[in-house]
């Protein structure tokens, strides 16, 4: 269960070998400790929550927080693989946690230092559909165009925000909340015409099947 694309997906295996060799210290120290990769994801999202809760003045402690839900973030799926609990739901929880960030602080940046609630809003919904879209797009093995990743960019220029107190985020996330609908759209197209072809496939099979005769016919000739 993944959202790359087609190019991505190579990079990120063996960024993920590199990343599982970088990490094999502090996994077998967690193994060490009996946690599991969902103690690792839960983990991370409340040091995101600390993230969202410290106010421009606290920024360093935000800082802080932020590398740990990052450092968590990286650690759950090396510690799966470890143990041997890599599947699909294991995936999934990956997944939630990774996104959550863009969600939570998108509310945040309103409170901490006044970004604009629609933009705020809008991107962190068009992110997520897409990001579901995508998943669901590789699940069935559709191809999806190459998109731009944000969300990285996003917790930087919060960061920064934090430190400067003043808005870096609102035309950053309303440019982008454009930008994925837009690749919302394209992406449901391209769902919507692999469904189309296959219930034609579907159909076309079953019309081109030959009904047997009924019983007690006789054979010609």
């Amino acid at each position: 269960m993944d959202y790359f694309n087609k190019e991505e997906r190579a990079e990120q295996r063996a960024f993920t070998a590199a990343r599982d060799r970088l990490f094999s210290p502090v996994v077998t120290v967690l193994m060490a400790a009996g946690a599991t990769p969902n103690h690792v994801s839960i983990a991370g999202i409340l040091f995101l929550l600390l993230v969202c809760l410290f106010p421009p003045s606290m920024a360093l402690w935000a800082t802080g927080c932020m590398a740990l839900y990052v450092l968590c973030d990286g650690l759950d799926g090396p510690l799966a693989r470890r143990l041997g609990q890599a599947h699909a739901g294991g995936s999934l929880i990956d997944i939630v946690a990774d996104q959550l960030g863009v969600v939570f602080l998108s509310a945040a940046a309103i409170d901490h230092f006044a970004a604009w609630g629609p933009a705020m809003v809008l991107f962190a919904c068009s992110y997520l559909i897409f990001i579901g879209l995508a998943v669901y797009a590789n699940g069935l093995g559709v191809e999806l165009r190459k998109f731009v990743r944000s969300k990285y960019l996003f917790f930087l220029l919060y960061l920064g925000s934090l430190f400067l107190r003043r808005d870096l985020v609102t035309y950053f996330c309303g440019a982008f909340a454009l930008y994925y609908s837009v690749e919302s759209v394209a992406a449901l197209r391209r769902i919507y015409r692999f469904h189309d072809d296959r219930a034609g496939t579907g159909r076309k099979a079953e019309n081109g099947r030959t009904t047997p005769p009924p019983k007690g016919a006789k054979k010609a000739g």
